[in-house]
């Protein structure tokens, strides 16, 4: 397991959670949030602004199940892949 930082598009439900995101090319739906915590910016993370950090379960676009944390940087409203376990 590597720290990706990796831009992903993300689809957030009416209350603000992640429902889906695509990485890669791939459409993972989010299946549940595990936990949520908030972050501080630190430079060599590229991210500018306070955020989340989220642990979820998602699946695949295949079906495929995985554990990823996603980062929300507030201030772009930019989200990144952080890691993911298969």
């Amino acid at each position: 397991m590597s720290l990706l930082n990796e831009q992903i598009d993300v689809r957030s439900t009416t209350g603000g959670n992640p429902a889906q995101f695509t990485w890669r090319g791939h459409t993972f739906r989010v299946r549940r949030v595990i936990s949520d915590w908030p972050v501080r910016p630190e430079p060599r993370d590229g991210v500018s602004a306070p955020g989340h950090l989220l642990r979820v379960s998602a699946e695949s676009d295949a079906g495929e199940a995985s554990i990823v944390e996603i980062a929300k940087d507030t201030g772009s409203d930019r989200w990144t892949m952080r890691r993911q376990w298969n």
